[in-house]
Formats: structure tokens, C-alpha cells, sequence
């Protein structure tokens, strides 16, 4: 990432932690004796990104958070690998290990069409305890059932979600072609 994106990025997280029921909304986490409280955050990989793309992403996202806000420096790190829309996996890997690259040593890139709606539906149900959610794709995602889509999207992981794309942050509406008034 340049300097840039890393800032955009970071301020992207930033945004969605101070947010209304966000770990740091209000700075409650951080007045006077109050220690700041665990947070947990879903990397989630698409299978057509190459290996050292993936890896770079990955190493990327996690040192800019940490040199972000002091909350990152003990995170629970989930992390999806999109396969395809019947292959979704869900692992636990320690941040470090995401920024050394070391679990992306299996990697296999799957050149397959995907469903965001439906990668959208996993997170809802197996990562609702995550208040970020970042989705490192390949660009050009379209969606097939918008109802599904925002059935998955509500009541929370709209809010909670960043798309990157070639490295870039973007909101998952202005990614997938809708406003934010069709929330």
C-alpha cells in the first residue's frame, strides 16, 4: 500500500470502531482507570487473489492497524478463506503470523466465480462477534440477489465492513453498486 491508502485505510478502521456500539465510541475505552476492551477482527482472503498479493494484503492491513491505535496490539484475528460460494473457511490465526505470511504457506489460487451475497451470509452468522470485518477481493463483483445481500448485510455488518480492492478501501455500497439509501 502507499502512504496514501494506509492512511485512508487506516482512518476507514478508525471510523468504524468510533461508530455508535464501536469499541471506541465516545472514547469510553479510554477514560480514566478503564483498560481498552478485547477486540476482535475477520481478515477475510479471496481464493483468486495470487499468493503474494495476498500475502502483502495481509501484512499490510495488519501494520498499519497496530501503528493505528493502540486496541490492535492485542487483537483476535479471524480469518476466512473465500474459496467459492461452497467453500468458505474460517480459522483463527494470531496477528503476527498474518504479517510474517506464514498462513498463507497452503495458498492455492482458485480462479472460480463467487457470490459476495453469500460470503456476506457466512460472515453474519459465524462472525458476528467481530467489530471489523476487512474482505482483501479481487475488483469486479457483481451482485445476483439484493435481497440476500441486504438480509446479510443487516442489522449490523454493514456497518462494521471494508472492502479492498487492488489495495484500496472502499465501503462495500459504492463497491457493489448501491447507495447508502438502499440499506
Amino acid at each position: 500500500m502507499t502512504p496514501v491508502e494506509k492512511l485512508q485505510f487506516k482512518n476507514a478502521a478508525l471510523r468504524i470502531l468510533h461508530a455508535p456500539g464501536g469499541p471506541l465510541h465516545s472514547q469510553r475505552a479510554g477514560q480514566a482507570g478503564g483498560e481498552l476492551p478485547p477486540l476482535e477482527m475477520t481478515i477475510v482472503f479471496d481464493g483468486m487473489l495470487e499468493r503474494e498479493e495476498a500475502k502483502t494484503t495481509g501484512a499490510d492491513v495488519i501494520a498499519t492497524l497496530k501503528s493505528a491505535h493502540e486496541i490492535f496490539r492485542n487483537v483476535r484475528c479471524n480469518v476466512v478463506w473465500w474459496r467459492s460460494d461452497r467453500e468458505i473457511v474460517h480459522e483463527v490465526a494470531p496477528a503476527p503470523v498474518i504479517q510474517m505470511g506464514r498462513c498463507f504457506a497452503d495458498w492455492t489460487r482458485r480462479e472460480e466465480k463467487k457470490r459476495p451475497e453469500i460470503l456476506f451470509a457466512d460472515l453474519k452468522k459465524f462472525e458476528a462477534r467481530s467489530r471489523l470485518v476487512i474482505v482483501a477481493a479481487k475488483p469486479g463483483y457483481a451482485v445476483e440477489e439484493e435481497k440476500l445481500l441486504r438480509e446479510s448485510l443487516n442489522p449490523f455488518l454493514y456497518r462494521r465492513l471494508l472492502w479492498l480492492e487492488n489495495q484500496k478501501t472502499k465501503k462495500v455500497w459504492g463497491v457493489l453498486g448501491m447507495t447508502s439509501d438502499e440499506k
